[in-house]
């Protein structure tokens, strides 16, 4: 197989385990049902508002199910879940890094 014609391997960062150990001592699975994620990080979203945000990929966030009918349970994998939690802390400690660093040049010497 050539190299033009291969897909491109997309392998997600790996979770912190410590991150991955409390999501499993909260839910106690490794498949989180749809609205428990819903109603712990994303109350602010109503379910309709929060499916929009997962299908958009606003929230980056894959859907799990088991089955293929119309009414399936969606779960939520507690790596994708730790996957985000960790992308979106290290996201915040940059943008505080960069906050800060922008402050302390910006701040006039006093001597």
């Amino acid at each position: 197989m050539t190299a033009s014609v291969q897909r491109e391997l997309r392998l997600p960062k790996a979770p912190r385990s410590q991150t991955v150990e409390l999501l499993y001592r909260i839910f106690g699975d490794l498949l989180v049902p749809f609205e428990q994620v819903r109603e712990r990080y994303f109350s602010n979203l109503n379910q309709d508002n929060f499916t929009r945000a997962l299908t958009s990929g606003r929230v980056a966030l894959p859907i799990t199910t088991l089955d293929t009918s119309a009414k399936r349970s969606r779960f939520i994998d507690i790596r994708h879940l730790a996957i985000f939690i960790d992308t979106q802390a290290d996201a915040a400690d940059e943008e505080m890094a960069n906050t800060q660093s922008h402050t302390l040049t910006d701040t006039p010497n006093n001597s």
